[in-house]
């Protein structure tokens, strides 16, 4: 994927570095919609989306953290999922 054609919402976020970033945009693919679906039952991710019902820009907020952390530990898939949900 062409670092311009990585979403607004990713290529506009204050969360993620320019390093960040680029390592999004290097992935091989993208998820399935059925690999992302599969992420939600996580603890992690479930107490994620659950704990800000309602509250969309939070829910968006700590999602990117979330996959930054996942980015911080080269688990580029793992954080696009977590970015598409």
């Amino acid at each position: 994927m062409d670092y311009n054609q990585l979403p607004p919402f990713i290529r506009e976020s204050r969360i993620f570095t320019e390093n960040d970033k680029i390592k999004l945009a290097q992935a091989e693919r993208l998820p399935t919609p059925q690999e992302v679906d599969d992420i939600t039952g996580l603890p992690e991710i479930y107490e994620l989306l659950n704990a800000f019902i309602g509250d969309q820009s939070s829910r968006n907020t700590h999602l990117q953290l979330k996959a930054k952390e996942y980015l911080q530990d080269n688990q580029v898939d793992m954080a696009w999922k977590v970015l598409l949900i």
